[in-house]
């Protein structure tokens, strides 16, 4: 048995009320997989994301090798549909690098900070992110902005073109 997936996101804030209200309401998803490196060790950390999901969801943080050998031995399991969460844009490649090839990603929120810029919303982008978000969309992956349900999906190609276009 294989889970399908609802929705395969990147949010630096990971388990909050939008995306417990929202996200994971429309998706009717069953179960929740962040997928970190650096909580996936911290078990007090896990605690915590568990605590804050919806009742009936169940929430388990792995680190992306490890998500990269789950998703080829059984694609994660058989609760579904899934909702994958990501920190950012590391963690989204590392996992995708790994084996965990989701068709996929919808960016909702990464926060500023030095050497990165806005490039949609409450996202932004460092030279790094957006090297790793073309390696992946060469690759076959389908991936866009987000932030809200009511905005309107914006490509990496649009992003892409207008912030780097020397990609």
């Amino acid at each position: 048995m294989m889970a399908k997936i609802g929705l395969v996101r990147i949010d630096s804030r990971l388990i909050h009320g939008q995306v417990c209200t929202q996200w994971l309401y429309r998706t009717k998803s069953k179960k929740v997989y962040i997928i970190d490196d650096q909580s996936a060790k911290d078990p007090f950390l896990s605690q915590l994301f568990s605590m804050a999901c919806p009742v009936g969801v169940e929430l388990e943080t792995i680190s992306c090798e490890e998500a990269g050998r789950r998703w080829q031995a059984n694609q994660l399991g058989e609760v579904e549909p899934i909702f994958i969460l990501f920190k950012d844009v590391p963690n989204a490649y590392r996992a995708y690098m790994a084996g965990f090839n989701y068709p996929e990603l919808q960016v909702g929120g990464i926060g500023g900070g030095f050497g990165r810029k806005i490039v949609m919303g409450p996202i932004s982008f460092d030279d790094e992110d957006a090297r790793m978000m073309n390696e992946m969309a060469k690759a076959g992956l389908k991936a866009y902005f987000q932030p809200v349900p009511d905005d309107k999906e914006v490509s990496w190609q649009d992003v892409k073109a207008k912030h780097y276009p020397n990609l």
